[in-house]
């Protein structure tokens, strides 16, 4: 049975995709999953998970203090 908040996620997941094709980071998201769903369930558009994602994905140095 699919329900009308089912096809909401459906939506707003393909909005996650597109946006991240747009943006050449598909590697950021999961479309067979549920990976995005408490991203949409705490109310996040597809922007700001993508946002977070790539944020998160930005290598910053390990964390020693040594880089640069």
């Amino acid at each position: 049975m699919i329900t009308l908040s089912h096809l909401s996620y459906a939506s707003w997941l393909a909005e996650l995709a597109r946006l991240a094709k747009e943006r050449e980071l598909e590697w950021l998201v999961s479309v067979g999953s549920d990976i995005h769903r408490a991203a949409f369930d705490k109310g996040l558009s597809p922007d700001e998970e993508l946002a977070a994602r790539a944020d998160m994905s930005e290598w910053r140095g390990c964390g020693c203090g040594g880089g640069s």
